[in-house]
């Protein structure tokens, strides 16, 4: 009997995949573990091997299309054996069947309709009305708990459509303005997912930040003594970012409210400091996982962040490393920015923000003296973390990256 392959959950939020390339075509004999097809998700993608050994009898799907999970994607079998019926259905149909499709696509349209309603926040009243008023719940923000959409909510945007109807008569002429001359090009998976999650990030998390200046030299110092030492040990430059994860997960051992998560239910507090980094793609940015970071090494940290981010550039992750985060630090140092704001990867409740160390004059207590000095800046969520907390998280980790023996305390 042929062997289904299925599109894969390589994730707990995956709902569906998109075949970026075949590997094999019809008719080609491949053994069990052979990669088949890869597969993009909405965080990674990965490469799908084969489950059994045979002949790729049908290949369902072309490259490009998009797979909900668990659909079969392919047969492979014995040279000769027969294939299922796809589940698309036969490309031949008696026109009963062709009228039962039709209803049935209907139906699927409007369940399609209302999931994607669905998934908004909105009192039933609301979606009520919604519906009765013509109007897309998508376009309208909430006033109700966590962002619900309630019944005054779509009243107001009804009275703001009917308001300009009549600002703007349909006899006057308005003035159009020439379209901008440009090109629109189509937004990739990932980049409609990164979009997707920072307006949610920025509208669900109240936001603040914290600005705090550091004297850099002794963090210089400290690179400069450990790069022999770990390049002994790794083969492998350690570098700024490594000894940061390092020192700030030591600092959110002593604030957990900064690696905490916000639920309806209440406060999660996590067992592990997990801190992700970002790391840019070409066509947007990835967020790599080192896990249980407060039991690792400089040399630990630094073997496994190069690993990661050389996998990442190669879209070559594992799902679960690119979940589990509980803290981010996102650095640009590297481009020579002082400073920069970032925005809160859910469902973490803080990230730093790190700028480049550069040579500035400042006052040692007798003169004026060119000095090493950085920028971070702390993003936090207000929901959970108070000013207060977030300006002593600061002081401490300047504390560990002015007098790194205090990491000893």
């Amino acid at each position: 009997m042929a062997k289904e392959v299925i599109m894969p959950k390589l994730g707990l939020t995956m709902e569906e995949g998109v075949i970026n390339k075949w590997f094999v075509r019809e008719g080609e004999r491949v053994e069990k573990g052979d990669p088949l097809f890869e597969v993009a998700t909405d965080k990674v993608n990965m490469e799908v091997e084969s489950p059994a050994s045979g002949v790729v009898l049908k290949i369902l799907y072309p490259e490009g299309a998009t797979v909900p999970i668990t659909e079969v994607v392919a047969y492979i079998g014995e040279e000769g054996e027969e294939v299922p019926v796809p589940r698309k259905g036969a490309p031949e149909e008696k026109p009963e069947a062709r009228e039962r499709v039709a209803e049935e696509e209907i139906v699927t349209q409007k369940a399609e309709t209302e999931a994607a309603e669905e998934r908004i926040k909105a009192s039933p009243l609301a979606r009520k009305l919604a519906r009765e008023y013509g109007i897309d719940l998508a376009t309208i923000t909430g006033t109700g708990p966590g962002g619900r959409i309630v019944r005054e909510d779509v009243e107001r945007a009804r009275k703001a459509l009917e308001e300009a109807k009549k600002e703007v008569p349909v006899t006057e002429r308005v003035p159009v303005a020439p379209e901008a001359e440009g090109r629109v090009v189509p937004l990739s998976r990932m980049r409609r997912i990164i979009a997707q999650r920072m307006v949610e990030s920025v509208r669900m998390k109240p936001h603040f930040f914290v600005f705090q200046e550091i004297l850099a030299e002794e963090l210089v110092k400290m690179r400069e003594r450990l790069l022999p030492l770990v390049e002994k040990e790794t083969g492998l430059r350690v570098s700024y970012t490594d000894i940061l994860v390092k020192v700030v997960a030591k600092a959110l051992e002593r604030y957990p409210l900064l690696y905490a998560s916000f639920t309806d239910e209440g406060i999660v507090f996590h067992e592990h400091v997990n801190i992700g980094v970002a790391v840019a793609l070409e066509d947007g940015l990835i967020v790599p996982v080192v896990k249980e970071v407060e039991r690792k090494s400089i040399a630990q940290i630094t073997r496994e962040l190069h690993d990661l981010v050389e996998r990442a550039k190669a879209g070559k992750l594992a799902p679960e490393e690119i979940s589990g985060g509980t803290f981010t630090i996102s650095n640009l140092g590297m481009f020579g920015i002082d400073a920069f704001t970032a925005i809160i990867n859910p469902p973490e409740s803080a990230i730093l923000a790190c700028g480049a160390i550069k040579k500035k004059p400042v006052f040692d207590g007798k003169d004026i003296v060119p000095l090493a000095v950085m920028e971070l800046v702390l993003s936090c969520d207000h929901r959970i973390v108070d000013g207060a907390v977030a300006a002593q998280f600061m002081q401490f980790l300047k504390t560990l990256l002015e007098e790194p023996f205090a990491l000893l305390l």
